[in-house]
């Protein structure tokens, strides 16, 4: 699979996506990205970093808005 076609099933999977949880975190990693010009990621290290998010979010490892919210007005 080229790099267009690699874009493109990223882009239709990502406009398919419900879960506002996996978006956030899509956000944020991107965001991270941004600020970090001389930190590069492959888009099959991205993949993974987003596959292992998936994962944790499926099994109930992350920690919700809500908490981190209440963690910091602590």
């Amino acid at each position: 699979m080229n790099i267009q076609a690699k874009k493109l099933s990223l882009i239709e999977w990502m406009v398919s996506l419900q879960d506002e949880t996996v978006i956030n975190k899509m956000y944020h990693f991107r965001e991270k990205l941004a600020h970090s010009p001389t930190k590069r990621i492959t888009i099959d290290a991205l993949i993974s970093e987003l596959e292992l998010s998936e994962k944790a979010r499926k099994t109930g490892k992350v920690t919700s808005i809500e908490d981190i919210e209440k963690e910091f007005a602590n």
